[in-house]
């Protein structure tokens, strides 16, 4: 593996990591929120040790994480549901136009956006 060593602080500590090629700024900036989210706990939650203020931090990105892919994953399945409804009134107007175009109407009221 070819890569470039990189200094990062986090948490007023200072670490040397080894980074693959071109992935340099990434690092920086994934240390950069990092440290962002230790400084938040440690002053949140007023704990001092080091692995414990990185847990809770972990533990914080790993459940927003796990949040953000639900709502894609929500937002995938009415996508593909609401591709399944065009293709079938596709379908439908090949063989039957006047039908085909009732569908429609009612696939462009399902497709307004919902309010959040």
């Amino acid at each position: 593996m070819s890569g470039n060593v990189v200094d990062i602080k986090i948490l007023d500590r200072n670490y040397r990591v080894m980074c693959p090629d071109g992935q340099e700024t990434a690092l920086r900036d994934a240390a950069r929120q990092l440290d962002e989210r230790m400084v938040d706990t440690r002053t949140s939650t007023k704990l001092t040790n080091m692995e414990q203020i990185a847990i809770m931090a972990a533990l914080n990105l790993c459940h927003e994480w796990i949040q953000e892919k639900a709502a894609e994953t929500k937002k995938i399945t009415a996508l593909e549901d609401k591709i399944g409804l065009l293709q079938a009134t596709i379908e439908k107007a090949i063989g039957n136009p006047k039908a085909a175009a009732a569908e429609l109407k009612s696939i462009d009221a399902a497709a307004k956006p919902d309010s959040e």
